[in-house]
């Protein structure tokens, strides 16, 4: 397992799938100013503090938003979790880093997937006499077992998600996991102890058929022993400043923005 590379992580996007605000709606989270509210789709990016280079989590609809906004001007990989339109419809916004770097994005997902994302982008595999850019990509699949990316050892991990799964993904003392309900026991028998920092989703407070709400996040927080947790895919029901103060010491909400260290 890799060990003591230093990563500096930012969640780009802290919102569930419709983002916050949403359309249409005047509750008081929706219609506010405070910052920490205004989420766009979940995703994450990973740098190696010693080399600058990156790891994208997902590329969401407000993924060239995202991008400019934390300053990334290379790209060279994408992890997937899964291929819902919230954390993948910002495919096409790949081609940008193609333009400078001339090299494919590498793009990884469970192989099962990747027909269907074949299919959702079609444009970009296919050739349909189209005259401009598409993103140029490598579809690599994801191993049942760990695989290496940016001389990193990246544990994923199949999660339930209603009717499909998605992957969460450990590197040394960091994981970063989002939409599933529920955690098999095997994985919290095997990551008790070693995630110190993890970034996972909790839509809300009330139930939900095939999201974690933010007490059962908080309950896997405290049996994986994890030491700093961070909630993210949050709907527009949670509000920063009000809910904040209903969490434990172990855990917080994230938000747009949010950057910290780890050491792997």
């Amino acid at each position: 397992m890799t060990s003591g590379i230093r990563l500096s992580v930012t969640i780009l996007g802290s919102g569930t799938s419709t983002g916050v605000p949403t359309i249409g709606c005047d509750c008081e989270v929706c219609t506010g100013s405070y910052t920490k509210n205004k989420r766009s789709r979940a995703s994450a990016l990973i740098t190696r503090e010693d080399t600058g280079d990156h790891i994208v989590i997902d590329t969401t609809p407000e993924f060239r938003i995202q991008m400019l906004k934390a300053g990334v001007r290379r790209l060279g990989h994408v992890l997937y979790t899964h291929t819902h339109a919230d954390h993948s419809h910002g495919f096409d916004d790949l081609r940008a880093f193609y333009f400078h770097s001339k090299k494919p994005v590498r793009c990884y997902m469970p192989a099962e997937y990747i027909p269907e994302f074949k299919d959702r982008f079609s444009y970009a595999f296919t050739d349909t006499g189209y005259m401009g850019t598409t993103p140029q990509v490598d579809l690599v699949p994801v191993p049942e077992k760990n695989f290496e990316v940016l001389g990193l050892d990246i544990e994923p991990v199949r999660l339930p998600h209603g009717s499909v799964q998605t992957t969460g993904f450990r590197i040394g003392s960091f994981a970063y996991c989002t939409d599933f309900k529920g955690f098999p026991e095997e994985t919290l028998q095997k990551w008790r102890g070693k995630v110190h920092t993890m970034v996972a989703s909790g839509v809300h407070f009330k139930n939900h058929p095939t999201h974690n709400n933010v007490q059962e996040t908080v309950k896997l927080f405290e049996d994986l022993e994890v030491k700093r947790g961070f909630i993210t895919h949050l709907a527009h029901q949670v509000c920063y400043e009000r809910d904040s103060e209903k969490l434990p010491e172990r855990a917080s909400f994230a938000y747009d923005g949010l950057r910290f260290s780890v050491t792997t």
